[in-house]
């Protein structure tokens, strides 16, 4: 049972550790995705009876993920430029 109690807190430990360390790294890909969204729209924009107001919802949704990146938010940051591209991909024809 000690043994047991040992192995659940350095499992706790490496996880609180993991996150510590993973937040920072995080901040770095935000800039990356927020980018690789405005370019999705801007592809999605060019295809001829694509659906503009998704385009435009997505848009706003790039602009907000990098406003979560700059409040420090980047985990939040990443799930809203997922949820930006997958908008506007259901505006693809």
């Amino acid at each position: 049972e000690a043994l047991t109690m040992k192995r659940f807190a350095a499992a706790v430990l490496g996880v609180g550790l993991t996150a510590m360390l993973a937040g920072p790294a995080l901040a770095f890909h935000c800039p990356a995705l927020v980018k690789e969204c405005e370019t999705t729209a801007d592809i999605i924009a060019k295809r001829p009876g694509s659906n503009m107001a998704m385009v435009d919802k997505g848009r706003k949704g790039c602009e907000e993920a990098l406003a979560l990146h700059k409040a420090g938010k980047h985990k939040e940051s990443m799930v809203k430029v997922g949820q930006a591209i997958a908008e506007m991909s259901e505006g693809l024809k």
